[in-house]
């Protein structure tokens, strides 16, 4: 805590000493503003604009089941006859009973849960307003615009309650420091109560839903463990995914439950060669460095379709398969009855062979 009131105490140390010093420049100097100094002023002016347009389309989560409570944030992505819809974090509200939306001042509005996708950690609940109304919703019309590239670099914006509703639409900046089919990770601060709230663009479009953030990490130091503070490093669900959940969720109305394939695998690097993995590697040809291979076929969608040990998934839904993150990430955009593609080489026939499972 001491530490913490240091860090404040020189934050605010800093913050003076700056004021002073530009107020002394800017008093003592006639100079007009080089080109740069205008640029920052229009990226600030741009982001005050943006913030204050989409922020009303954010919202403040409070869910409770008896004695237990849970504060997190969403975002509104559509509007119909007066019902708003709301995505957010499926750990936001999993296992409350009562959830409702806060909008701000002392106003908290009554939610109802459509569904939620555990297995991506997203739920989606409604809200209305009251007799009375309340300032606008902005609606992120997210199946309505096409979706933006995301570089890394790219400035972003998350918006949240981060350690409560007390801190309602907290605005925090950063750029993207990697991207992948699922997520994005991004520097800009998100923190316990950022769960559900939206990552956007400086255009205002959402682009990710905040879902967690690394905190520690270990050092083994003399044989003993200690945790290691980790700052930056904070992560989004992509867009991509979370419209197909809400999609799904949209459909199903329900607690969705994504499909297993009834397979053990293991992933194999013969150049990181693990020393479980030292008898599967003779299976894999002089062409494949990386990749899953099928320990155990079980009963279910795998075996019907004719999956076998020693098969190595290449791909699935036309997607490259490298770890078992990549097959489970496919499979939790699937549902039962969906028909999925696998591309497997089999050893045995020394070719590559397409496998058509129907999900189960």
């Amino acid at each position: 805590m001491k530490k913490f009131k240091k860090w404040i105490s020189l934050g605010l140390c800093i913050l003076c000493l700056g004021i002073f010093t530009g107020c002394s420049l800017f008093t003592s100097s006639d100079k007009e503003p080089t080109k740069v100094e205008k640029e920052i002023v229009e990226i600030e002016s741009t982001v005050s604009e943006t913030y204050k347009k989409i922020s009303t389309g954010c919202v403040g989560i409070y869910a409770t089941s008896g004695d237990s409570g849970s504060v997190g944030s969403g975002v509104v992505y559509k509007e119909e006859s007066g019902l708003y819809y709301v995505v957010t974090n499926n750990h936001v509200i999993e296992g409350m009973k009562n959830v409702r939306v806060y909008r701000g001042g002392s106003k908290y509005y009554k939610a109802t849960v459509i569904g939620t996708d555990p297995k991506n950690d997203i739920a989606v609940i409604t809200f209305s307003l009251d007799l009375f109304g309340g300032a606008e919703v902005y609606v992120q019309d997210i199946f309505h615009y096409d979706e933006e590239i995301i570089s890394v670099g790219q400035s972003v914006m998350a918006i949240g309650c981060p350690l409560g509703l007390e801190n309602f639409n907290t605005l925090t900046t950063g750029v993207v420091s990697r991207v992948t089919k699922r997520e994005i990770q991004t520097n800009a601060e998100i923190n316990p109560g950022n769960s559900g709230g939206g990552l956007f663009n400086f255009a205002g479009r959402l682009i990710g839903i905040n879902t967690t953030k690394e905190v520690y990490t270990q050092s083994n130091e003399g044989g003993v463990m200690i945790d290691i503070p980790v700052e930056g490093l904070g992560y989004a669900i992509s867009l991509s995914v979370v419209k197909k959940c809400i999609t799904d969720i949209e459909n199903k109305k329900t607690v969705l439950t994504r499909p297993l394939l009834g397979i053990s695998i293991l992933p194999v690097n013969r150049y990181l060669l693990s020393k479980e993995a030292e008898e599967y590697v003779s299976f894999f040809p002089n062409t494949i460095e990386e990749g899953i291979i099928v320990t155990a076929v079980h009963d279910g969608a795998a075996k019907k379709a004719g999956l076998l040990v020693h098969d190595i998934i290449l791909m699935a839904n036309s997607s490259e398969i490298i770890t078992a993150n990549d097959l489970s990430n496919a499979l939790n955009l699937s549902l039962a009855g969906d028909l999925f593609v696998l591309d497997v080489y089999r050893p045995s026939e020394q070719k590559t062979i397409s496998i058509n499972v129907i999900l189960e």
